[in-house]
């Protein structure tokens, strides 16, 4: 599956077979703000590539453990990730990828209160790994 930016200046593509993810939408202030709704598997890849990295922005928020990744041209919240002992894991924003058989309905998560280590236990167990980001 693939997607990107509203400007293709970040393009993901996840390796997954599974198209029946159930975006997740997170309540904590930024993602609310962002409209996102994240889509992951246990399992599958994703790979980035990231056309103008000085248009690459990352920002952290809340706990500070996880990376938001968002084109700083067209302002589009792409993809998170987080480092988990030494790996890349990471969730795609379902707003930014072209799902030809279409996503679930969203559905509302509020983790606003996890500790950050339940939030990495989480985080390992649902979400993509490997991450690779290139940039050209």
């Amino acid at each position: 599956m693939r997607g990107s930016c509203s400007c293709n200046n970040i393009e993901v593509q996840w390796h997954t077979v599974d198209y029946s993810a159930v975006p997740r939408a997170c309540q904590c202030d930024y993602c609310w703000a962002q409209g996102a709704a994240y889509v992951s598997k246990s399992g599958t890849a994703i790979e980035v590539l990231i056309h103008k990295a000085d248009l690459h922005h990352i920002v952290t928020q809340g706990s500070g453990v996880a990376r938001f990744h968002e084109c700083g041209n067209c302002g589009e919240l792409v993809f998170i990730t987080a480092d988990i002992e030494g790996e890349t894991y990471g969730a795609l924003n379902a707003n930014c990828l072209s799902n030809k058989l279409g996503f679930s309905p969203t559905v509302v998560v509020d983790y606003i209160g996890d500790a950050a280590a339940q939030k990495r236990q989480r985080w390992r167990q649902h979400w993509c790994h490997p991450v690779r980001i290139t940039f050209r």
